[in-house]
């Protein structure tokens, strides 16, 4: 019996289980090893072999789309615009089993049909989805029922709904495997802690007394497995093994440990740690009335203050927590949905929010159907452009591709703007295609004068920081120190207000809107800039500066919360329980201020003024980072000597240099190395792991497109890449 370990529970985990499947069923129950249609490459044969899939918190979820988190908490994905499984025309080497998308299995559980998408061959897609959902019928999830019910394409789904239709999936991909001659599936739910070559430190090939390098290499020589501990103390010895660990924690940096020992010191204070939105215990962070007596709350009653930092994905997440989850209610003040008041419950804190920039992400537009696609012609030739195959560190991404997406970005939205005005369209793109004109501050450009007004330019200087023009224009900016804190913060607030309210009604206007037009561009053009860049293809220069912007403001655009969350927070502001403390925060400890300990936040945009509180709230997550990973699996690889980080180089090394003259060597990244065909990770000295293979978002610096959700007819990168690792697997295990 040979042995497969897939550590991680979540989508990849999930897919790795259900490519398994395929390749088995495929080979198994048909009795031949047939080349698929992407290659000449033989898939796996079926053979007496178990998998074990280990998930700590949900099997057939994870931690992220747990089914038992709040229902507040939604997606930022479109419910027709994910999916798990593969599809016709796919570039995977096991057989494609076609299912539904999260939105078709919402139409499936109601009971409708499933309609033909524009991206499928023929009629029969829709009803192969129909046929497997009726083989695999699922229970429709408790409380969810008039959410599926009330859902269109464009919904924005809870994500613990998601995670119903994941353990669908999963169960699906168990019982197809359990159907399968001599293959078994446990499932355990607990927690990798260790992994080393079997026996190493026991038995009668390990030498418990010699050190960890040579028990390896010993280890490597005799023996071809290794053993996997968990945490519930079962050892399982894996021919191969699939790491797909999702979102990894890290460890604290230096300005973390110097926060930490301030709080440790001031048991008054509270500090929740950067960390997942539903991880984060917010229990202990008082309202407006702290009493358990719900009828007691005084929606009025003075609030204590809450510092918060972090402005993105996760600041809305909290948003919701503590205003939603605690008994607050938005109301609509007319038709729409986008026009709020809010109802205090009164156990809601005051949040002083900041961040880097100091501004939200951008609302997603409000379409009324899935996205249209983004054009992005000049891109895609610039990127025909480039050579075939180019050398490590060797693609200017300032000069080659950063020009073409923002030439595209302005000729999207001048394409709405100027619509009904074909000359002056005309004219706009002759400007845009100039190859003197410089695309950044077009909207500077003097040819535009008299063919469309300053205010109606598209001035991406501006969406890329409004806190920065924001800051500029108020009225005591150029003295901010003439004002206290509360006024500079109210007036910032109010500031702040009017340019989200700005940014809703653009979302609002969905098509009719030049700037989310412009602005979808740049958030969409992420995944093709990635793919070229994969892997480390861009020069450190332009690294460093452009492609660094890039990546943040894309960001923005592309990966801010649905259009509602900014009305809620519009309405929040409005209700006093939300303040814009501005850009570039500084938050420390301080003993002079008050009767007890404080948090101190000041902000250069508010004038430096200090503010205070008891508590302070990261709403914001590290990025997974193998050199302070406090996962325990990859740890364990990198103290053994199993994986190194990927290393960023340029052509000719050993006479490349920086500006200044001085040598310009490898620099590590925050992901692992692994081998791009297989998956498997890379040792310090360059050669490829036999068994143990690494997937997903920890690699993000390395590979592209890791924390996007598969999206049906794009052939996902993410199932590609677990499919390339399911083949890897069966092939080690069958020796």
């Amino acid at each position: 019996m040979r042995t497969i370990v897939i550590v991680g529970g979540g989508p990849r985990g999930i897919s790795v289980l259900e490519r398994l499947g395929s390749f088995l069923r495929d080979s198994g129950l048909q009795g031949s090893a047939e080349p698929s249609a992407a290659d000449d490459k033989p898939v796996p044969s079926a053979g007496n072999v178990a998998i074990h899939l280990i998930d700590d918190v949900e099997p057939g979820a994870g931690r992220v789309w747990r089914t038992d988190q709040s229902s507040t908490l939604c997606m930022n994905t479109l419910a027709d615009a994910v999916t798990l499984f593969t599809e016709p025309g796919s570039t995977v080497r096991g057989p494609v089993l076609e299912g539904p998308t999260l939105y078709e299995w919402f139409q499936l559980l109601r009971g409708d049909a499933v309609q033909p998408r524009p991206t499928d061959s023929d009629s029969s897609h829709g009803r192969k989805k129909a046929e497997l959902f009726r083989e695999f019928p699922p229970a429709m999830p408790a409380d969810y029922e008039e959410e599926i019910r009330e859902s269109r394409p464009e919904s924005h789904p809870s994500r613990a709904l998601y995670g119903h239709y994941l353990r669908w999936v999963f169960d699906i991909a168990v019982d197809r495997l359990r159907t399968i001659p001599g293959v078994t599936v446990h499932i355990h739910k607990a927690r990798a802690v260790d992994i080393r070559p079997r026996n190493v430190g026991a038995g009668p090939h390990g030498d418990a007394d010699a050190p960890v390098g040579k028990q390896e290499a010993n280890a490597a020589q005799e023996n071809s497995s290794d053993t996997i501990t968990l945490s519930n103390g079962t050892s399982i010895d894996a021919d191969a093994t699939i790491l797909a660990l999702g979102w990894t924690d890290t460890t604290a940096n230096t300005a973390e440990s110097v926060l930490a020992a301030s709080v440790d010191a001031h048991p008054n204070l509270t500090w929740i740690h950067p960390g997942h939105p539903a991880d984060q215990d917010l229990g202990s962070i008082a309202g407006g009335h702290d009493t358990t007596d719900s009828a007691q709350h005084d929606p009025q009653a003075p609030r204590p203050d809450v510092i918060v930092r972090g402005l993105g994905m996760g600041f809305f997440d909290l948003m919701a927590r503590l205003t939603i989850d605690r008994g607050g209610e938005f109301r609509r003040t007319s038709s729409s949905p986008f026009d709020l008041s809010y109802k205090p419950s009164g156990r809601e804190p005051r949040l002083i929010v900041t961040s880097h920039h100091g501004y939200p992400y951008q609302p997603k537009p409000v379409f009324g159907s899935l996205p249209p696609a983004a054009p992005m012609s000049r891109l895609k030739a610039a990127v025909q452009a480039l050579p075939s195959d180019p050398p490590a560190g060797s693609i200017d991404f300032s000069t080659t591709l950063w020009p073409a997406i923002l030439r595209d970005a302005h000729a999207a939205y001048y394409r709405v703007l100027l619509r009904d005005n074909d000359d002056a369209l005309r004219y706009a793109l002759r400007i845009i295609d100039d190859p003197l004109t410089e695309p950044w501050s077009l909207h500077n450009d003097p040819r535009l004068d008299g063919l469309v007004a300053p205010a109606d330019r598209f001035d991406l200087p501006y969406y890329a920081d409004p806190m920065a023009r924001i800051a500029a224009e108020r009225p005591e900016a150029p003295h901010p120190d003439t004002v206290d804190a509360e006024s500079a913060v109210r007036t910032l607030t109010e500031a702040v207000k009017e340019a989200l309210k700005n940014d809703l009604a653009e979302a609002r206007r969905g098509r009719e809107s030049a700037v989310k037009a412009g602005l979808q561009v740049i958030g969409a053009a992420r995944k093709t800039v990635a793919i070229v860049d994969e892997p480390g293809k861009f020069t450190p220069e332009s690294r460093r500066r452009d492609y660094a912007e890039f990546v943040r403001i894309g960001a923005n655009f592309g990966s801010g919360s649905p259009a509602f969350r900014t009305a809620e927070l519009i309405a929040l502001i409005d209700a006093g329980l939300v303040v814009f403390a501005g850009a570039d925060p500084i938050v420390g400890v301080t003993t002079d201020h008050g009767d007890e300990p404080q948090f101190v936040l000041t902000s250069p945009t508010t004038g430096a003024h200090p503010m205070y509180s008891t508590t302070l709230i990261d709403a914001w997550q590290h990025k997974p980072n193998v050199n302070r990973s406090t996962d325990p699996v990859t740890r364990a690889l990198v103290a053994s000597g199993k994986m190194r980080p990927f290393a960023l180089h340029t052509p000719h090394e050993d006479s490349a240099k920086r500006g200044d003259g001085s040598a310009l060597h490898p620099t590590p990244t925050r992901a692992p190395e692994v081998d791009m065909e297989t998956c498997r990770i890379i040792h310090p000295d360059g050669t490829i792991d036999p068994r143990v293979h690494m997937l997903g978002i920890p690699l993000q610096e390395m590979r592209a497109d890791t924390t996007i959700s598969p999206m049906p007819g794009t052939d996902p990168l993410m199932l590609q890449e677990t499919d390339a690792a399911a083949a890897s697997a069966l092939g080690i295990a069958r020796g």
